[in-house]
């Protein structure tokens, strides 16, 4: 019996049970699944660890949803900052026919009133012209003496008037075998003396490329003094001219065609002369810019509401609960916001929201009567920018409503930052203690791997006995 280890005791009288015994014994051995077993006992063993992973999972679904409203509440501060200060409604808009020759931009603060305006003349810039070359980067106009001895050009310009404050200018250009209209250009630019100089085509038969110079101030005259060494001639197309105008019979001039507070508050773009007959301009409230940002602000507000009452509700078909049903903020922002809405504001004619076309509903949401707004807007706007706006040291209602969202949506302090924090830390220790029972699960897994990888050792032992018997029973030794 060498080879098998141990004693296999006294074999039973009746050799068919024995027998029976050792077969079983070997379909033990061949047909036991180990990866079965261990599988199932770390299955078994996960089901904590499934638990804590959905409530991690539910965490991040809440946190996702506080964005959210987060991001829904910002929107809604930001509408309400368009309406919360008295500024806001310092909207105005020009009226004037549509081919005036000029354009107008009013600003926060133009100045309601009709004005009549003539536009006499625009502002213009002085521009002289060179001869012209037939190439504007291959051609020299370097005018080389006949002893070659020149190896620069100079060129002098006057800048503004010769008998009352103009000034020379120098521009000096080296090359030692010439220079191009291009450098020439480059040159005066690079000098600047208050001319810009470009190379144009001028389509000239045999030289079409000429230097166009121009002051870079409109109403400022100037001219070519002198030249030495530059093989061009100068002439004068354009006489510089300051834009000339009248606003309500007083004249304006302006070196700009861009005349800024003629008309106080507003820029005046100058297009062309409009003749002598005077254009009439008015300067009104922009109504519909004002009625634009109230859209936006209802618009906000019913879409915060809705984002609120879609993970707040309870779904009697289902039986599903919202996650933020039962939330004390989200209860806490319904009810502030639903205060503010429907409180009475100043002592004017308009009271609430109510009074200007802004009616809260019963369902929480807020409905906007343009036409009624519009009506109050024509009939009393300062009444309604009271009421909406205040005045310093008397705020109105959107300035209310503006503050109480901006403390909602502090970033440090918060209620909404509040709720983000407090997931935030129930979610980090929730993982601590899934990569806790990772850990545990792993090492049980080892532990069964090793337990089921010795018991596979032990049955081969089995299995070599038990044949051995098989083959001393065959030869009648047992």
């Amino acid at each position: 019996m060498s080879g098998v280890s141990g004693n296999i005791g006294p074999l039973p009288q009746d050799q068919g049970a024995g027998r029976v015994k050792i077969s079983n014994m070997a379909a033990l051995s061949q047909n036991l699944d180990t990866d079965a077993l261990v599988e199932a006992s770390v299955k078994a063993a996960s089901l904590p660890l499934v638990q804590l992973e959905e409530s991690q999972a539910k965490l991040d679904t809440e946190q996702a949803i506080w964005s959210q409203v987060e991001k829904k509440l910002e929107s809604f501060r930001d509408a309400s900052a368009s309406l919360h200060i008295e500024g806001n409604f310092n909207a105005y808009k020009p009226v004037l026919p549509a081919h005036a020759g000029f354009t107008v931009s009013a600003g926060d603060n133009a100045a309601i009133g009709h004005h009549d305006i003539v536009v006499t003349s625009l502002a213009r810039p002085g521009v002289t012209v060179s001869s012209g070359v037939p190439d504007a980067d291959k051609s020299s106009v370097l005018n080389i003496p006949p002893d070659g001895a020149l190896s620069h050009g100079v060129i002098t310009f006057l800048i503004g008037d010769k008998l009352v404050g103009g000034e020379y200018k120098t521009v000096r250009i080296d090359h030692d075998t010439g220079f191009t209209l291009k450098d020439l250009a480059q040159a005066i630019n690079d000098a600047r003396v208050g001319i810009h100089a470009m190379v144009m085509r001028t389509g000239s038969p045999g030289a079409p490329y000429s230097l166009s110079l121009s002051s870079t101030k409109n109403g400022l005259n100037f001219s070519v003094a002198g030249t030495e060494g530059i093989g061009l001639s100068f002439r004068t197309v354009q006489k510089a001219s300051m834009a000339q105008l009248t606003v309500d019979g007083v004249p304006v001039v302006s070196n700009s065609n861009d005349v800024k507070d003629a008309v106080p508050g507003t820029v005046l773009h100058l297009r062309r002369p409009t003749g002598q007959v005077p254009v009439g301009m008015s300067i009104v409230h922009d109504r519909k810019k004002i009625s634009a940002n109230l859209t936006r602000f209802v618009k906000s507000y019913n879409d915060l509401v809705d984002t609120i009452e879609k993970y707040s509700g309870f779904n009697k078909m289902t039986g599903q609960s919202g996650p933020l049903l039962g939330s004390f903020t989200v209860t806490e922002i319904r009810n502030r916001l639903g205060t503010a809405l429907t409180v009475a504001g100043g002592g004017g004619r308009f009271r609430t929201l109510a009074d200007i076309g802004l009616t809260y509903q019963r369902n929480g949401r807020l409905a906007y009567d343009s036409h009624k707004f519009d009506r109050a807007l024509s009939s009393d706007y300062a009444g309604v920018s009271q009421l909406l706006a205040g005045s310093p040291g008397h705020p109105g209602l959107i300035t209310h409503i503006h503050d109480m969202i901006v403390e909602m949506t502090n970033p440090a302090n918060g209620p909404v930052f509040g709720e983000q924090q407090a997931i935030g830390s129930q979610s980090r220790m929730l993982q601590k203690e899934i990569e806790h029972k990772q850990d545990e699960i792993a090492d049980l897994r080892e532990r069964l791997e090793d337990k089921y990888a010795n018991l596979q050792g032990v049955l081969g032992g089995l299995n070599a006995r038990q044949n051995y018997v098989r083959q001393q029973i065959a030869q009648g030794n047992l």
